[in-house]
Order: structure tokens, then C-alpha cells, then sequence
């Protein structure tokens, strides 16, 4: 996606390691018009492919989710990082660690929302090292659902997520490719 991929070199910052900050239009304060656009790009490109619902993580996901799920005519669905009164008790539960935060956690999503019927297409801002989809993954399959593919805004090549996601069969499609980058600037592929 080309504006995407625009934005991504005049705007982003890189940070420590390989950290690329985006949240000047992705994850933070987020850029509505472009994300609505980002969601439609998605949606096109697993088009013909049976999807029930898309899932997310909590929180930087949730907007990218939503517009696709809106383009593609379903519902969305994100697992929760904490247990609260507003998620019914009984979820499928599985561990994620961020490779942003350096923090693991536990995803949680509701039975009710998610079962054997379902084809997921999993969502998300950044695909890293893939522990997030991983855990995605080990939801959607303790609910017997299956994987519709993986639908990343900006995955970073130089990391192993999305190649290890290939390599078991889960169709990876990301809007922007970070192929490396070389102190300060950022080089797509």
C-alpha cells in the first residue's frame, strides 16, 4: 500500500534495536482516513476467502481490525490482556509475550464469541517476532475455529514472525514489508 509505505518513510522513527515508532499515525494517535483505507486493502486482498470474523489483540490492533472487519462485512473480536467484569468468565485462554514491551501476558477470549464455526482472519499493527499471532492462533484453535490468514499493516522482514507463520501454511499479507534497517532509516522492500 502505497501511502502507507509513504508515510512509514517520512514519518516513522526508529528507536532502540529495531523499534520503528509509528504512533504518530498507527498506534497512538492514529490517522482515521488512512486507517479506514488500510482496513479496505486488507479486506481486498483475502476477498474470496471465507471469513466469520476477524480477531486482534488488545490494543494496537483494535482500529485496524474494526475497519477491516467492516469492509469485509463481519464482526471483530479482540482478546483482552486482563480478566474485568466485562468479559464473560468462561474464555479460551493463551499466554503472548510483546516484543515491544519485553512483558508477557494472557490473551482471553470469551467461548460465547468464538467457536468451531468460525474462520478467523487474525489482524494486527506490527508483526514482529509473531508471538501475538502465535497466541492468536492457539485461541482460534482451542475454540476448533480455523485460520483464515494473517493481515498485518507493517511486518518487519528482518524479524522471524512472518516466516514462521509461512511455514506453517498461514497466509501472511502485509500492507508494508520493512525488508532492514540501517541506523536511522528505514528501507521497505
Amino acid at each position: 500500500m502505497d501511502e502507507l509505505k509513504r508515510r512509514i518513510l517520512s514519518e516513522a522513527v526508529v528507536g532502540e534495536g529495531d523499534m520503528i515508532r509509528v504512533d504518530m499515525f498507527l498506534n497512538h494517535c492514529m490517522d482515521m482516513d488512512l486507517m479506514e483505507r488500510m482496513g479496505g486493502a486488507l479486506a481486498k486482498r483475502f476477498r474470496g476467502t471465507r471469513i466469520t470474523k476477524v480477531l486482534t489483540a488488545e490494543s494496537s490492533g483494535i482500529a485496524l481490525a474494526c475497519f477491516t472487519a467492516k469492509a469485509l462485512g463481519v464482526p471483530v473480536l479482540y482478546a483482552k490482556k486482563f480478566q474485568t467484569g466485562y468479559i464473560d468468565p468462561d474464555v479460551y485462554s493463551a499466554e503472548a509475550h510483546s516484543f515491544s514491551l519485553d512483558k508477557s501476558y494472557t490473551l482471553r477470549v470469551s467461548k460465547r464469541y468464538l467457536n468451531r464455526e468460525d474462520s478467523v482472519l487474525l489482524v494486527d499493527d506490527i508483526l514482529s517476532n509473531g508471538q501475538t499471532m502465535l497466541s492468536l492462533l492457539e485461541l482460534v484453535s482451542k475454540a476448533g475455529g480455523e485460520a483464515a490468514g494473517v493481515g498485518i499493516a507493517i511486518e518487519k522482514a528482518m524479524r522471524e514472525g512472518g516466516n514462521v507463520l509461512r511455514r506453517m501454511g498461514i497466509r501472511v499479507e502485509a500492507l508494508a514489508t520493512v525488508e532492514r534497517i540501517e541506523g536511522d532509516r528505514i528501507l521497505l522492500a
